[in-house]
């Protein structure tokens, strides 16, 4: 009897861990697109800043839109990576509405739902891992398009710097 008591304890106990790690991944997202959405919906839409953009996002994500950036015309990321979009307004940010977070694999996915013209969304999901004691996002896609960015696509990066080397 004891050792049931002692398994049904365990059990919650982890039950409550993993609640709590959703809840994380979940408001680490909402904190992320409502910042992100409000700086690229600006009139003045700069650049969202570095330090912040290491705070949301896994630094291997980083390095690799930072690759892609630098292929002169690249064509790989026809819009924005987080948003999907190549235009956003600030009056669609209270549009936003996230998800409950999910386990994927060795992490967490966030379904984000982002707010665009005429009341319409656009359903996007956010693949989380936890780097440097928080969770980050490592990966989005637009599942309204069934679409991803090919960030990950060794080959797509190699093929648009050789293409861009030759000037096609």
């Amino acid at each position: 009897m004891k050792k049931l008591i002692f398994l049904a304890f365990i059990l919650l106990a982890g039950c409550s861990s993993v609640a709590n790690q959703n809840q994380q991944a979940k408001d680490q997202i909402e904190k992320f697109y409502k910042s992100y959405l409000t700086n690229f919906g600006s009139d003045e839409a700069k650049l969202y800043p570095a330090d912040e953009l290491r705070k949301y996002v896994a630094a291997d994500t980083i390095a690799r839109i930072d690759v892609i950036q630098d292929i002169p015309e690249e064509e790989l990321l026809g819009s924005d990576y987080f948003t999907y979009v190549q235009d956003y307004s600030r009056d669609w940010v209270p549009m936003l509405r996230i998800g409950d977070a999910r386990p994927f694999l060795n992490g967490e996915v966030v379904q984000v739902m982002e707010g665009v013209e005429n009341g319409e969304y656009i359903h996007l999901e956010a693949f989380m891992r936890h780097e440097d004691g928080t969770w980050k996002i490592y990966r989005v896609r637009d599942v309204t398009n069934d679409y991803e960015h090919p960030i990950f696509n060794a080959g797509a990066i190699s093929q648009a710097k050789a293409d861009a080397e030759s000037g096609l």
